[in-house]
């Protein structure tokens, strides 16, 4: 006679499939903790004051912390139907422009020199940071007292070489303030991509340049074949990261010239903060600022797609 019939008492064995999930995801999790802190770090300086800036500009706040009421789109239509405000991005463009033609000549003639086996070049690696480490403040003191008009030193070295006649007005005049600051701002920041760029050479192949030659290249064909090619992706990241900072420059321009003469100076930054600090129109700045944001985006995509190095 067969008795009843045994039963199981096991309990399904469940516990694999989770401790293979939780060894599969435990890496990601800790990956996921690692970055929190990162993330909310650039949610604090980034994101909370792009939109906190967004909300303003739906507002005639004119006092931080006043009373204030929603205006829907009108700031928006008050920025893009202003004269001033469009005259300003004109002017940003041209500062720009000049900035970063200057500024990569520059960079380009000091790292090649840095380059050299001379002495005096392997002594210039250290001091040619100089410009860059001086305070902002200071470098618009040295170039309003190198180009003053009474007792400019620049000034007085072309008239004693009979190059001019009469004392330079930089930035007393309306032809020559907007060049003269994109001088001054140039020195200041050159030297960061000329120690870029100085790098990025070190880290070219010296067979390329003795190959070169020994097929008798030139000076001028070994860089135009040579540096300049092995270069462009550093270039690129440069000409996007200095872009951006150089558009929106703000204390070279106000220490020398405070937008002035006339305006010849009054970028878009300029205007931005003196509509928000001197009007006290500080919903009407922050629809500037969020219409800058998008112009900007709007380069920097246009940059990435057109001038992105590829890989020949």
């Amino acid at each position: 006679m067969n008795g009843p019939p045994a039963v199981s008492t096991s309990v399904p064995d469940r516990i694999g499939p989770l401790r293979r999930m939780w060894t599969r995801s435990y890496p990601a999790l800790v990956g996921y903790a690692l970055l929190a802190p990162l993330v909310a770090w650039i949610f604090l300086i980034l994101f909370y004051p792009v939109g906190n800036t967004v909300l303003l500009s739906f507002t005639d706040t004119r006092i931080v912390g006043a009373p204030h009421r929603d205006v829907g789109l009108a700031n928006y239509q008050a920025v893009l139907q202003s004269g001033a405000f469009w005259d300003a991005t004109l002017k940003s463009i041209v500062w720009l422009a000049g900035n970063v033609l200057l500024q990569t000549a520059m960079a380009f003639a000091a790292a090649l020199l840095l380059g050299q086996s001379w002495r005096l070049a392997r002594q210039a690696r250290i001091w040619v940071l100089l410009p860059w480490v001086i305070p902002t403040v200071a470098v618009a003191v040295i170039w309003q007292w190198m180009l003053n008009a009474n007792y400019g030193v620049v000034g007085y070295i072309l008239q004693a070489l009979h190059v001019i006649a009469e004392p330079l007005n930089v930035f007393g005049s309306r032809e020559g303030a907007l060049p003269g600051t994109i001088v001054a701002n140039a020195w200041h920041w050159f030297p960061l991509s000329a120690v870029v760029l100085f790098g990025a050479m070190q880290t070219i192949p010296r067979e390329l340049y003795e190959a070169a030659r020994v097929d008798g290249a030139s000076s001028w064909g070994q860089f135009r074949f040579i540096t300049f090619p092995m270069l462009r992706k550093v270039m690129f990241a440069l000409g996007l990261v200095g872009g951006l900072w150089t558009f929106n420059v703000l204390d070279v321009i106000y220490l020398i010239t405070r937008g002035g003469p006339a305006g010849a100076t009054t970028t878009l930054p300029v205007v931005i903060y003196d509509t928000a600090f001197k009007s006290f129109r500080i919903g009407q700045a922050a629809a500037m600022s969020v219409v800058a944001i998008v112009l900007l985006a709007v380069a920097a995509a246009l940059y990435v797609r057109f001038m992105s190095p590829r890989e020949d």
